[in-house]
């Protein structure tokens, strides 16, 4: 358990992007977010200007993971997607079954019809023009259209259950939504076919897009007008500050596409085909049954990343140390560090104690002897993958040339007792003998003679 806690702080921590950067983002979030909400904004955007600064930091951080980690970066960004999929249905729920919640996504506009009706009802003036703002809360509807009433004779009011981004029951998001992370994690199986709990992932995933492929059918393609039945009428009322209510002003006669009548509730939601082919009436509502899918979704995805978490190695590693096993990168990439240094920056001085090596990730590195002297000689040129810095680890003296980054450069900073731990095949963590001698070729490859 401590390995996965420590894998996964190091995993969803900014290890791509600096301290500086994260707090200037979390600041203008944070004037967003206020701004917002001090303007009367409805919740989705409230939302949605709180993490639009985190996004291009979110990109660039998942780039750089996805170099770094490779495919276990992409199943947390399935995992993530999931997770954030489930707690949208959880948030509706929670609106319709706890805050008198009503199910109107997207919910009614202050338009010319409905201001109209609230006119008609004495609800708002004459003179009061439309503003095509969306509704923030909704009296709910009695099955005769007309307003229910709590113990007090006060009308029931709550959100327009479309949870935080106000898009949920928009069929096109969720197809989409589910498509993804159908496909994406059938991709990460081909890098981890032994990971039990993402194929009970994606076995839940076919049948939520089966519903979903359904439901988008009747959506889209099935829109003869055909079935006579009711629409629910709306009127809306100024509640104050650029906000709006929607009261429920009866019901009216109309025709009706297959979706509209019956089909937006799919396979087998309360309401569903299911129901409809075998007369059975106790299959829970559409909200609640997609929640639950999502849960059966989200559980494994869930699991399966943590499994793989706990495997968790930088590929730079990997591919530098080719006889370390599996798990011996793992336990290196715990024990590493990424730094960064920019154009024209002193990496490593000549003359400097040797307390650590580099293994350059990206970037090129010069390396001199006599740097800053009228003797100053370029003696090497290090490119990606190459070890920096080892020689005076393995002879124990002090740096022998000047490291320079030509321009950005990515590093992991490997300190003294981690590389003596890796050169010594008798004890340690690591005893590699093949290690050891890959090593000591690198070095005695790229061995400085004295400057004359």
């Amino acid at each position: 358990m401590n390995q996965i806690v420590a894998q996964a702080r190091r995993f969803f921590r900014f290890e791509g992007v600096s301290l500086q950067v994260v707090l200037v983002t979390a600041f203008i979030s944070y004037v967003l977010q206020i701004n917002a909400i001090v303007g009367g904004e409805p919740l989705y955007l409230i939302a949605f200007y709180t993490l639009l600064p985190w996004i291009p930091l979110a990109l660039f951080e998942g780039i750089w993971k996805v170099k770094n980690y490779s495919m276990i970066a992409v199943l947390g960004l399935f995992t993530v997607l999931q997770i954030g999929h489930f707690a949208e249905h959880l948030i509706q729920v929670i609106q319709i079954d706890y805050l008198n919640g009503t199910v109107a996504c997207p919910p009614p506009v202050d338009n010319i019809d409905n201001a109209q009706r609230a006119v008609d009802l004495g609800l708002r003036a004459a003179t009061d023009q439309p503003s095509y703002y969306s509704v923030d809360q909704i009296a709910k509807a009695g099955p005769d259209g007309a307003p229910l009433a709590d113990a007090n004779g006060e009308m029931l009011v709550g959100p327009a259950a479309c949870a935080v981004f106000g898009q949920l029951d928009l069929e096109v998001v969720h197809l989409v939504w589910e498509l993804l992370g159908y496909f994406g994690t059938g991709m990460v199986l081909l890098f981890f076919p032994r990971n039990r709990w993402l194929f009970i992932a994606l076995l839940a995933l076919s049948w939520h897009a089966l519903e979903h492929l359904t439901i988008t059918y009747f959506y889209y393609f099935d829109q003869a007008q055909e079935w006579p039945g009711m629409v629910q009428l709306w009127a809306t009322v100024p509640t104050g500050g650029g906000h709006y209510m929607a009261v429920p002003a009866g019901q009216q006669e109309a025709m009706l596409n297959f979706y509209q009548a019956g089909g937006k509730f799919g396979l087998m939601a309360n309401n569903g085909l299911f129901e409809q082919l075998t007369g059975y009436d106790g299959m829970p509502g559409r909200p609640l049954l997609h929640m639950f899918y999502n849960l059966c979704i989200t559980i494994p995805s869930l699991i399966g990343f943590l499994i793989e978490l706990r495997k968790l190695r930088s590929r730079y590693l990997e591919q530098t140390f080719k006889e370390l096993s599996i798990e011996e990168v793992t336990r290196l990439s715990q024990r590493v560090e990424d730094v960064v240094f920019h154009k024209g920056a002193v990496i490593l001085r000549e003359g400097d104690p040797a307390t650590h090596c580099l293994l350059i990730k990206e970037g090129k590195v010069d390396i001199y002897v006599g740097y800053g002297t009228p003797e100053q000689k370029k003696v090497a040129e290090l490119r990606d993958g190459a070890l920096l810095g080892e020689m005076g680890l393995l002879d124990g003296k002090p740096r022998s040339a000047t490291a320079v980054a030509q321009g950005h450069v990515d590093c992991l900073k490997i300190d003294a007792v981690t590389f003596a731990d890796l050169m010594d095949p008798t004890k340690g963590e690591f005893r590699s003998e093949a290690t050891m001698q890959q090593v000591m070729r690198i070095a005695d490859l790229r061995r400085i003679a004295p400057a004359e």
